[in-house]
């Protein structure tokens, strides 16, 4: 039986989070994108939401299209069409843990003919530098909705990657949902909407701040922008909401 653990940190198990994602990236949804930003029955807020992220991030650039992508946990890999239709010179990579959602994501990328565009099977946790398809350092690093499915060591060490592969002048965007008050832990707890065990980590936005610190608080780094990422008209819940934040690494 699952639990729901406020303020108190437990561990939660990544074998049952990939089982999830699995059969996440088999489903069919009226919003292919459903099958990671979930609203599975309201594929019109899901879309809002998706427009939202995107005008966020391609706000804060200091170019028009950075040139090397790394999407952490890519899922489909949505960010990686958006930005080879500004661009098809990108040099993109996605990469995430279930071999579903990437099999998803260059199926998709096909269907919208950016063939170009890279996916891999790798997990985020341990990156082996030396085997991803575009070779480091990266203009762009993207890091959303991800760590809210990691442990907290886990999170640093994908926070300290993020670190050593961004290149000079390039930047790094977080977004995750997080508690309003409190941490809030989701351990293989059953989700009526999602009709399956969930698990996951919402942290507070004090942890979440002190884990950046961490990572990026040497003078390379500055943090250029954090706010919360949609309108009130495009959240749903009480307990978490969705805050982001932007990195910038100095330039040579």
């Amino acid at each position: 039986m699952g639990s729901r653990v406020a303020k108190d940190k437990i561990s939660i198990n990544y074998q049952s989070t990939l089982a999830f994602f699995d059969a996440r990236g088999k489903q069919q949804f009226q919003n292919p994108l459903s099958a990671t930003m979930y609203q599975d029955n309201q594929p019109e807020l899901v879309a809002a939401r998706d427009m939202a992220e995107k005008s966020v991030l391609t706000n804060t650039f200091d170019r028009l299209v950075p040139s090397r992508i790394l999407d952490m946990g890519c899922g489909l890999g949505r960010w990686g069409w958006f930005f080879a239709g500004k661009n098809r010179d990108i040099a993109y990579l996605g990469i995430d843990f279930s071999a579903n959602l990437i099999a998803q994501a260059q199926k998709i990328a096909a269907e919208k003919q950016f063939p170009d565009l890279n996916y891999q099977v790798m997990s985020v946790t341990a990156i082996e530098k030396e085997k991803l398809i575009v070779a480091a350092p990266y203009d762009l690093i993207i890091i959303s909705g991800v760590l809210l499915y990691l442990n907290d060591e886990d999170c640093s060490c994908v926070l300290d990657t993020a670190a050593q592969l961004c290149a000079a002048g390039g930047q790094i965007y977080i977004r995750e949902p997080l508690g309003m008050s409190e941490r809030l832990t989701l351990n293989n707890y059953y989700s009526q909407e999602l009709n399956a065990d969930y698990s996951a980590i919402y942290r507070s936005r004090e942890e979440m701040q002190g884990m950046i610190a961490s990572s990026f608080g040497d003078k390379e780094y500055s943090l250029s922008q954090k706010d919360f990422l949609f309108p009130d008209a495009l959240e749903k819940r009480k307990e978490t909401r969705q805050f982001f934040y932007i990195i910038n690494k100095k330039a040579v």
